[in-house]
Formats: structure tokens, C-alpha cells, sequence
């Protein structure tokens, strides 16, 4: 009877003693094996490791693709309708819109937490915004000690803020979250906050190739995330100083947008940003049902 009840615990009590000693030992050996192979999670290893995976792969690939789009545009610097066209297509849909929205909801957004892999992670939010705007003011007072800029409140840099805050949507998304995320991922915070930066800088080649000064820039946004690990540090008030007064007033590039046409492709980067978020949270509630 009690055999009929239990016939696993039976047949495996019949094994002889040395298949379960061999079946034990196999078992005891894939365990180390997978604990070598899998990296763990120390104080040296968060900072500096190595672990090159297929995302890692991607992420550099999409970094080329983005830094292509920017040296591209340099064919495009002129002022006919055909370079302005182009300098659309390849910045504000293909590189702003397509990297920044598009392939980071398509690569990330199936992931849980996608949101918290990008740096938004919900925690220590208050604390965040307050270094952030603490920050900020701290920036802009150091700015206008050193010059006081005539007619900052001008149209023409109202619309070229207005393209400056929808363009840094793509560098948190894409830049400071995603290629961030990963390469900590692959490599650890000292050369994810050095990778970060360098591709910050270098994805400017095409329209603002001050690649050293963006690269110490880049330091020093990937860095301070750091201090909360949380993306609202440093966006929106820290980094919008920093970019607004260094593309409004200290930069040539800015010129370029400080008209009506930037603040048109701005607004319509942002609704086809908000349509394309709402049309893929409703094809996955969609798909949950």
C-alpha cells in the first residue's frame, strides 16, 4: 500500500548509492559553474566589472546610429528648404522621436519597471527635485555673475527654449537613461558615467561640436544622478539651466533655432511623442485582456 501511494519516493529510494552520489556531484558542479559564470554584486564590481551581454551590443549599436543621424547633418547646414528638411528627418524624427521615443518604449517598455530602468525610479522623488532646484539655482547664479544677457525674454528664445526642453525628453530617455542603464549594466557606474558622457558629446558633432566642454558636461549631469539615482536631479530645472543658458546664450548653435519654424517642430515632436506613448500603452493594455 504504501508504495502505490509514494512510487516516486520509491524508485528513487532503489537508485544505488553511487547514481545518486554521481547525480549529486553533476548537480553541485552546474551550480559552481553558474556561479562563476553569473557575476555578483559587490562593492568593487558595481563600480568597475565586466559583463558584455546582447544588450550591451545594442546599445552601442544604437549609440552609432544616433552619432551617424548627427554627422549626417553635416551635409545639411545650409538654409535651403532642402537642408531644413533634412535636418528635420534626420534630428527631430529619426534621432529625437526615433531613438529617444520609439526605440526606447519598443526596447525597454516590453521590460518591467521600465520607468525605473531609465533612472525614473520612484525613489527618494522629494529629495531629488530639491537638490535639483537647488542646484539649478546655484547654476544660473554663477551664470549671471559672470554676464547678465540683454532680452533674455524674447520670443525668438522663447521658441528656442521651447525646442531645447522637448529635445532633452531624448537625453534623458535615450542618453542619460537608456545608454546609461546599460552600460552600468555591462560595465559599472566609473565607465557608464564615462561612456555616458562621451557619447553625450559626440552625438552633438552635427549641429554643436564643442566636444570637450560637452564631454566634461556629460560628467557632470551622469555623475550627480548618481547621488539619488533618480533622473529628477538632475531634469527638469538643473539640466534646463545648464542647456538653455549654454545653447541660448553662449553657443552659436542656438541662432539657429530661435525662430517660430523650431518652436513648430518642437510642438510637433511632443504631440507625436504623447500620441505614440498613448497608442503603445493601449495596444498593451489590449494585449493583457
Amino acid at each position: 500500500m504504501g508504495i502505490s501511494i509514494y512510487p516516486y519516493e520509491y524508485r528513487f529510494s532503489r537508485i544505488n548509492t553511487s547514481t545518486q552520489d554521481a547525480f549529486m556531484h553533476k548537480a553541485l558542479t552546474l551550480l559552481r559553474i553558474r556561479s562563476i559564470l553569473t557575476p555578483q554584486e559587490t562593492p568593487m564590481n558595481r563600480f568597475v566589472r565586466f559583463n558584455f551581454t546582447k544588450d550591451t551590443a545594442v546599445a552601442f549599436g544604437a549609440s552609432a546610429v544616433m552619432i551617424f543621424l548627427s554627422l549626417i547633418m553635416l551635409l545639411f547646414g545650409g538654409d535651403s528648404l532642402i537642408d531644413k528638411a533634412m535636418s528635420f528627418i534626420l534630428r527631430d524624427l529619426l534621432m529625437i522621436f526615433g531613438l529617444g521615443i520609439v526605440f526606447v518604449s519598443l526596447y525597454v517598455g516590453k521590460k518591467a519597471g521600465s520607468l525605473k530602468a531609465l533612472g525614473f525610479t520612484g525613489q527618494k522623488n522629494a529629495l531629488s527635485l530639491l537638490i535639483d532646484f537647488l542646484l539649478a539655482a546655484g547654476l544660473l547664479a554663477m551664470f549671471l555673475k559672470d554676464e547678465k544677457p540683454a532680452g533674455i525674454l524674447e520670443i525668438k528664445n522663447l521658441y528656442a527654449a521651447t525646442y531645447i526642453l522637448v529635445a532633452g525628453i531624448f537625453e534623458m530617455t535615450f542618453i542619460y537613461g537608456y545608454l546609461r542603464a546599460s552600460f552600468e549594466k555591462a560595465f559599472g557606474i566609473i565607465p557608464a558615467i564615462l561612456l555616458t558622457a562621451a557619447f553625450y558629446s559626440f552625438h552633438h558633432a552635427g549641429f554643436q561640436p564643442e566636444f570637450l566642454h560637452l564631454f566634461f558636461v556629460g560628467l557632470m549631469y551622469c555623475s550627480v544622478y548618481y547621488i539619488t539615482q533618480n533622473l529628477l536631479i538632475i531634469f527638469p530645472f538643473f539640466w534646463g539651466v545648464g542647456a538653455l543658458w549654454d545653447v541660448i546664450v553662449s553657443s552659436e548653435a542656438g541662432e539657429e533655432i530661435k525662430n517660430l519654424e523650431s518652436f513648430i517642430i518642437a510642438l510637433i515632436i511632443l504631440v507625436l511623442s504623447v500620441g505614440w506613448i498613448f497608442i503603445s500603452k493601449k495596444r498593451l493594455s489590449g494585449q493583457a485582456r
